[in-house]
């Protein structure tokens, strides 16, 4: 197999790989309980899985975590309704005005600096 001078060393690398599986793979001895057709079988397999792309890899890792984000999610509001049973008194408004400034804080210094 001839190798482009402009492939990518990971094309190469993977050429390189495939060659030296293939050349093992002829050494060895036919063996007679192979089923029949069982080689074209498995190629025709790996031909139909495709190429994957960085994009399918992320969205579906972000598939996976969405599940544990709605755990903790749930589990964190619960928590919050359980450290103030009282629906009638009022939350100290201490954390939602620290937590105002915060978001916030960064927008003044932007509008500042216009």
């Amino acid at each position: 197999m001839h190798h482009n001078q402009s492939e990518p060393a990971n094309m190469k690398n993977r050429s390189d790989h495939y060659d030296r599986l293939m050349r093992a793979a002829q050494k060895l001895p036919e063996n007679d309980q192979t089923p029949y057709g069982f080689e074209k079988r498995i190629m025709a397999h790996i031909a139909s899985c495709g190429h994957t792309d960085g994009i399918t890899l992320w969205t579906l890792g972000l598939w996976k975590a969405a599940l544990p984000c709605v755990a903790i999610m749930l589990l964190t509001t619960t928590w919050a309704s359980l450290a103030n049973p009282n629906e009638n008194s009022r939350p100290d408004d201490s954390l939602a005005t620290e937590l105002q400034l915060t978001m916030t804080q960064p927008l003044e210094a932007l509008e500042e600096s216009w």
